[in-house]
């Protein structure tokens, strides 16, 4: 081997070196949801987990943040995160709770990292408040003499089993129940939902068959802007309408 390939593997082991001691102390900042969804039922609370790992030139520095939840046009809602400022220790979780709006619309929230004062990185969370869409159906035994005590069913949206819709039902002593669940989602345009029950639970008139609902926009913010437009619309269409003059064509003249 000649002294060429020599230096080039020299050179290799270097570039290898330096890029596994840069991605080992590179600063990490990350938000994390105790769930799978980023749909939220709204006037609700929603537990997140932060954590920034600090480099090694900062290791000895103190870290802290700063967390907010905004809307679309970027304004800061009010009393929304608890705790919104605190200290952190670098590599380690901290919880914060979101206090999901009572507006249906889409939000997110950011969470600035600060090393002795200095923001050093921002991370974001985006979600949608929704308001919950509910769904109940009707129940009838086909002989009140069954004993319906307790059986559980499931509800199924577009085919899939909710795996968190699960409720129990008694029946009454005429045979008819009913059971609702809140869809959490935001899901706009035509959907199909039925209810299945868990094992036997005898000929009761409702299960398995298939309901069709609309689900509409929740994100009411768009709406709510046009209407201002227009409210400002009519307000300057009615300030031209009374400040213009008005003619005047004089007395009528008497007849003679």
């Amino acid at each position: 081997m000649n002294k060429a390939s020599y230096g080039i593997m020299a050179l290799a082991v270097l570039a290898v070196c330096c890029f596994a001691f840069a991605t080992g102390f590179e600063s990490d900042a990350t938000i994390d949801h105790d769930g799978d969804t980023d749909v939220f039922k709204i006037s609700t609370t929603e537990t997140f987990k932060i954590n920034y790992v600090l480099d090694e030139a900062d290791a000895d520095k103190t870290l802290k943040f700063n967390a907010k939840v905004v809307n679309r046009a970027g304004e800061t809602m009010a009393n929304a995160v608890s705790p919104s400022t605190g200290t952190l220790t670098s590599g380690e979780d901290y919880t914060i709770t979101v206090t999901v709006p009572a507006n249906p619309a889409k939000y997110t929230l950011v969470v600035e990292y600060l090393v002795d004062s200095e923001k050093k990185s921002e991370d974001k969370f985006a979600f949608t408040a929704v308001k919950p869409i509910v769904l109940t159906v009707n129940l009838k035994a086909d002989d009140v003499t069954l004993n319906l005590e307790d059986f559980g069913v499931y509800f199924y949206i577009d085919g899939e089993k909710m795996e968190d819709s699960y409720k129990t039902i008694t029946m009454k002593s005429n045979g008819t129940g009913s059971v609702s669940y809140d869809w959490i989602a935001d899901p706009v345009g035509e959907h199909r939902f039925c209810v299945k029950a868990v094992g036997d639970s005898g000929l009761i008139t409702g299960l398995d068959e298939e309901h069709i609902f609309y689900a509409e926009d929740n994100d009411y913010s768009l709406v709510t802007a046009l209407a201002f437009i227009v409210l400002i619309l009519l307000l300057i269409y009615a300030v031209r309408v009374y400040r213009k003059p008005v003619k005047n064509f004089g007395k009528p003249k008497s007849r003679r």
